[in-house]
């Protein structure tokens, strides 16, 4: 039997003071992660069925050199230090550290014993021949523990021994334990700590520095991965396990996958990425280790197919802006009278490309969108049909017609009127008889009745090379129903709010007891004369139920101006021809509410603006939005004299006044420094009035006093003029 220094009961005598003694130096803390990078031994830990690598599916696991000491401070005057350790190991990587090696009982040298760590003192179990080297048994590594001293400080040292030679251990592959045990003068100690050995190489790839492709009639070529077949190894995993990818170099990291989860096996180029292009492949080993190389690609036109193929492009009749998304065909009728309907693929900028001719002598080619209808539709729309309708304000571009014909009767009606006006309350998703945009052909001479006109919806063309095309084929867009160019005419356009400042609708500031009906009345804060108003109102259904809503003051208004097309959402629409004046206080709409629960009105009623914009609009074909306030009840009865608006101003200003009775109304204006600079003296009959001041009573910019007095009542303020 060989002399092994070894020692497994260390007695040494300890000279040195310390406290709390023995003292454990370098204890690992949590669970370790050794990262090897120096490759696999075969005539290492393979000892089949003992060790099973299940990333690689073999029995010869890979190992990893590691370096396990420990540091101990002995007591000062003590009695001897005893050292002892166990390792267990995890040999087919199944999540149960099954074989120990202890060094209160080493195994003979090359060999350790597998499923004996639930043994009493770790005995029995089968032996496991890790070290299958052409040497030796003299020379074969065996398990030792190795102490040594620095100063008052012991070392013990986890290692393998050859011969008279002390070295690393290499361990294999998986998640192990390692236990040191202290003891002195009864005094026991452990440090103890998991650890996982993994292999951290990644796979090496030998690329070719340069590669060529060309592309062919469909305008694209493709490099596949078994083109270049690069030459690669890894450490470990053999090369039949690798995993192999590639992709386009743009800055991205790590193993390339494709949207679905998948390696990619080919790349395809196409005519925007001519000439010079760097790819990555990429190989990745079964520990989930990756690497790659890069070669240099040149994409050729050698037959010049990248010719540009000719653009089909939509854009609005109003101010030319690309509609985006948009959907451009080719049909043509086959040998056998079949309609053949193909679309053409969309370029980046929105347009559609013609890169496709069809077995036929002719072929037509068309526009389609019919996605969000409700986009530039409005109330304001409705107001400028009418208007349109009775002479008030007659076109002026021949698109608006065909914008305003939602139900493609060639005609402009109120039966279109009320179409469009079903799509904003929400009874409609869609228009039944249109799609969202209409397309024609750029360039069609409409007559002084556009629908006597004749322009077809498509392009028809003799099938000839491509060369013979325009560069670019236009379509003139407009939006259904939208008259005034309001729609957003693509998906990525900056859309800004150039409505103004807001107008107020006004509620009461109501606690809502459960059970309760409630009946109030919504109303307009700022007197004006108004052409219309749209809004949506949104409910908590589970919290209130509107029982009831009726119409206002407002001419016109009647039970189709409003819609409850879901649960919790009232949609309102108004509009007249021609501008009624409307003062505070009166009503837009009377509701009847009933409480199911007990809450502030403010916190369940809110307008929603999602769908359908809260606006109104002035007299001069302004659109200003809307906002909702809640204020406590306060009716008035008698002469009232209402707040001057707009102010501030930057032109002149009017004050709503409402008589009971008729009075002599006195009105007066006076500078900063109280001189009277205008007045006027009226006898008014009862009712609401608006008294105008007109703008060049306020020539500069600077603060006004105004004063009214009607019958015993008075009122006044300040106008500030920017």
């Amino acid at each position: 039997m060989r002399n092994l220094f070894v020692c497994l009961l260390a007695v040494l005598p300890v000279a040195g003071a310390r406290a709390q003694c023995p003292v454990l130096l370098g204890c690992p803390q949590g669970s370790p992660i050794i990262c090897d990078i120096s490759g696999n031994d075969s005539l290492l830990w393979k000892d089949a069925p003992y060790t099973w690598s299940k990333a690689i599916s073999t029995a010869d696991l890979y190992e990893g050199a590691v370096d396990f000491r420990i540091k101990i401070l002995p007591c000062a005057g003590g009695g001897n230090v005893n050292i002892s350790y166990t390792l267990l190991l995890d040999l087919n990587n199944d999540n149960l550290r099954e074989s120990a090696v202890s060094s209160l009982n080493f195994p003979p040298a090359g060999i350790m014993y597998a499923d004996n760590a639930f043994n009493p003192g770790y005995t029995g179990g089968d032996p496991v021949e890790f070290d299958k080297r052409p040497v030796p048994d003299s020379l074969k590594y065996q398990f030792a523990l190795n102490i040594s001293t620095s100063w008052d400080t012991l070392i013990a040292h986890l290692c393998w021994q050859s011969g008279s030679a002390f070295l690393s251990p290499r361990l294999p592959e998986g998640r192990h334990h390692l236990i040191w045990r202290i003891e002195q003068d009864g005094v026991v100690k452990y440090c103890e700590h998991s650890f996982l050995l993994k292999d951290c190489q990644a796979p090496t790839l030998e690329c070719p520095p340069n590669w060529s492709i060309s592309l062919d009639t469909s305008s694209t070529a493709t490099l596949s991965w078994n083109d270049i077949l690069p030459d690669a190894e890894d450490n470990v995993t053999p090369f039949s396990q690798l995993e192999f990818s590639m992709r386009k170099s743009d800055g991205t990291t790590g193993f390339p996958l494709d949207s679905m989860g998948q390696i990619v096996t080919a790349l395809t180029y196409d005519c925007e990425e001519l000439d010079s292009q760097q790819v990555e492949l990429w190989a990745k080993d079964r520990l989930n280790n990756a690497g790659h190389c890069t070669i240099y690609l040149s994409v050729n036109d050698e037959d010049g197919f990248c010719e540009k193929p000719p653009l089909l492009c939509a854009r609005t009749f109003w101010n030319g802006d690309l509609v985006i998304p948009v959907e451009f065909k080719m049909l043509w009728v086959d040998t056998a009278q079949k309609l053949i309907v193909h679309p053409l693929p969309s370029q980046s900028g929105g347009c559609g490309a013609l890169n496709f001719l069809p077995p036929a002598n002719s072929f037509a080619l068309v526009a389609e969108c019919d996605t969000n209808p409700l986009n530039g539709v409005s109330t304001f729309d409705l107001l400028l049909i009418s208007r349109h309708i009775l002479g008030l304000q007659p076109f002026d571009a021949p698109w608006k017609w065909f914008a305003a014909d939602v139900n493609k009767s060639n005609s402009v009606t109120t039966f279109d009127v009320v179409e469009i006006r079903k799509l904003i309350l929400g009874i409609y998703n869609k228009f039944p008889q249109v799609d969202s945009w209409r397309f024609f052909p750029a360039g069609c001479d409409f007559q002084p009745n556009p629908f006597a006109t004749f322009c077809p919806p498509e392009y028809s063309f003799i099938t000839t090379p491509l060369w013979n095309y325009p560069p670019e084929i236009p379509f003139d867009a407009l939006k259904t129903g939208d008259v005034n160019a309001s729609a957003v005419a693509s998906f990525d356009a900056n859309e800004t709010d150039s409505r103004g400042q807001a107008v107020s609708l006004r509620l009461p500031d109501l606690l809502l007891q459960a059970g309760e009906f409630y009946d109030f009345s919504l109303q307009i804060t700022e007197p004006g004369d108004w052409l219309g108003l749209q809004f949506a109102l949104q409910f908590h259904p589970g919290i209130i139920e509107i029982e009831a809503v009726r119409p206002g003051n407002l001419p016109g208004l009647d039970e189709n101006s409003f819609a409850r097309p879901q649960p919790g959402v009232l949609n309102f629409s108004w509009f007249n021809p021609e501008p009624e004046p409307i003062f505070p206080e009166e009503n837009v709409l009377n509701l009847r509410v009933k409480a199911l629960q007990t809450a502030e009105l403010k916190e369940v009623l809110q307008l929603k603006t999602e769908r359908l914009a809260a606006e109104i609009y002035t007299s001069g074909a302004a659109i200003r939005p809307l906002q909702l306030i809640f204020e406590k009840d306060e009716s008035r009865s008698g002469t009232v004299i209402f707040q001057p608006q707009p102010n501030p101003t930057t032109a002149g200003v009017s004050v709503p006044i409402r008589l009971v009775q008729p009075e002599i109304v006195r009105l007066e204006v006076a500078d900063f420094s109280g001189k009277i600079i205008f007045q006027k003296q009226t006898l008014l009959e009862s009712g609401s009035r608006l008294l105008e001041i007109p703008a060049a009573v306020l020539p500069v910019s600077g603060v006004y006093v105004w004063r009214v007095n009607a019958g015993e009542t008075s009122q006044s303020g300040k106008i500030i003029r920017l």
